[in-house]
């Protein structure tokens, strides 16, 4: 039942008719050069919304540096790294879950993988996931 009901919340944040759904029973979306997800987890009571920015990646203290300086401004997601690469995610609970609010937080990660992840790999080296001009899933639904 969470899934329907988070499938038709975004339907209705990003106005579509069709939605694409991985073989995990995701929904995969694209931001610029990042492609975020939207999952269920904790037996479908949250809605998790994730990216991995960039991958490849050599951790240094700079780019701990760049990750810690983008959780200091964001209210949704949080940043990690996670071996070699830079992690996006935020978590709502799907009970109270409304379009608004998943579009927010869709907007959040996506919009920070994108930029973050763009910048990580043009200073730091590394790559982003989604390179310029490729386009899985839905066309920029948050843009």
């Amino acid at each position: 039942m969470a899934r329907s009901h988070v499938k038709e919340l975004a339907r209705e944040a990003f106005e579509l008719n069709e939605l694409v759904v991985d073989a995990d029973g995701d929904l995969p979306f694209h931001h610029g050069s990042a492609v975020y997800y939207v999952s269920l987890v904790a037996d479908g009571r949250l809605v998790r919304v994730w990216s991995r920015a960039v991958d490849g990646l050599a951790v240094t203290k700079p780019v701990l540096r760049e990750v810690n300086d983008a959780n200091a401004w964001l209210i949704l997601a949080r940043t990690w790294v996670q071996g070699s690469a830079v992690m996006v995610e935020g978590c709502l609970s799907v009970e109270a879950l409304r379009a608004g609010d998943l579009r927010a937080l869709c907007i959040e990660v996506g919009s920070t993988a994108d930029g973050l992840g763009s910048m990580l790999a043009a200073v730091h080296g590394g790559q982003v996931v989604l390179p310029v001009g490729s386009v899985p899933g839905p066309a920029d639904a948050d843009e």
